[in-house]
């Protein structure tokens, strides 16, 4: 009779200890790779989270009271003068002629193409007080007057004059024209002769240079019955009214009306511009509740801070009174008409609030600084 061998028997010891070690393996490989997804998720959450970090705290060193007020303006003439305003301009309509408009002084010389030009000789230019001087005799032999216009543009000593030739008919021209517009910018201009008796025709050219435009400074006229006069060198007036910048474009004609201008708060803008903090706010906060660190203590310690800078007072009043409040969702929302209601009582207070030296904005630079700084920024 034959003998049955026991199934235990026949199993290869070598085999079974492999599949032992390759299931203890598979538990070890499966906690090592959630640990490896733990540690990858909370790095790439910490990487985003500096990253808006950053972004928040860059914007709020840019973000003063003339980026967030906002105001507008509205011209009667835009063929007379643009006008552009900040925050700081008050509300006001005003009325404002333009006499004439500030130009840059221009000369022709007049010069005979067939004629050789002097091989020495010092040309002297002055601008309002300042003179450089051109040595003809640095000049090529066959000099021209591109060499002429060429050598002045490029002396090192010019002090604010541009040269260009003109052909017109049988004659040539040289043009000098002021960098700067105002009537202390004049031209003027002498020659000194050499031995060279070609001289003569810079001299002759001088004696007769033609004026083409005017150094002349602009004068405006601010108020229709009791006016103010005021002059300027150039045609952009940034000095004139507070927060309103008016470049001028062309002069008004005698008997012509006034141009008006009418400057009013934008509150629109003004919550749009709010509105770029309150969303970089919100960012950063769903950047610190990610789950690779939302139970992380510096997390918690940002979430903390960023929330406590919103609390108490600023100038007397707090936020929600100037529509900054929390949704239930803990998001940082405005509302408008709170915030209009604000801006149309006192917006200086609204920005003093916001962004004065004990404002919202140095609060959360405060708070974020341990963490700012620590990132390098």
């Amino acid at each position: 009779m034959a003998t049955s061998t026991s199934s235990a028997t026949s199993l290869d010891p070598a085999y079974l200890a492999q599949q032992y070690t390759a299931i203890d393996r598979a538990a070890k490989d499966t906690l090592l790779q959630n640990q490896y997804n733990s540690y990858n998720t909370s790095l790439k959450a910490f990487q985003s989270l500096q990253s808006s970090l950053t972004d928040f705290v860059s914007h709020l060193k840019d973000f003063s009271a003339d980026g967030l007020l906002a105001s507008s303006a509205k011209v009667s003439s835009s063929n007379t003068m643009n006008v552009t305003v900040d925050g700081s301009a008050a509300p006001g309509s005003y009325q404002i002629f333009v006499q004439q408009v500030a130009q840059a002084h221009q000369l022709a010389m007049s010069f005979d193409p067939a004629q050789v030009l002097p091989t020495n000789g010092d040309l002297g230019i002055t601008v309002g007080s300042d003179e450089f001087v051109v040595d003809l005799s640095t000049l090529p032999a066959t000099a021209t007057l591109s060499d002429v216009a060429s050598a002045i543009n490029n002396s090192a000593d010019n002090t604010g004059v541009n040269a260009t030739v003109m052909q017109s008919g049988s004659e040539t021209f040289l043009l000098l024209t002021s960098d700067k517009t105002g009537a202390a910018n004049q031209i003027s201009l002498n020659f000194n002769a050499g031995t060279d008796p070609n001289g003569a025709v810079f001299a002759t050219a001088i004696s007769g240079a033609q004026q083409l435009t005017a150094a002349q400074d602009a004068i405006v006229q601010v108020g229709s019955s009791s006016a103010i006069t005021i002059t300027s060198a150039t045609n952009t007036l940034d000095n004139v009214i507070d927060g309103v910048k008016i470049d001028l474009l062309q002069a008004q004609a005698s008997g012509d009306t006034p141009v008006k201008i009418d400057v009013a708060k934008d509150s629109e803008k003004t919550q749009e511009n709010l509105q770029d903090i309150v969303d970089e706010y919100n960012n950063l906060m769903s950047k610190l509740t990610d789950d690779g660190i939302k139970n992380d203590s510096m997390s918690k310690n940002i979430q903390r801070l960023m929330r406590s800078s919103f609390q108490g007072t600023f100038d007397s009043k707090t936020l929600y009174s100037i529509g900054l409040e929390f949704d239930r969702n803990g998001k940082l929302a405005i509302n408008s008409d709170r915030l209009d209601k604000a801006l149309n009582t006192d917006s200086q207070q609204v920005a003093k609030m916001l962004t004065g030296d004990n404002g919202l904005v140095s609060k959360l630079q405060t708070s974020l600084a341990p963490y700012s700084d620590r990132f390098g920024f």
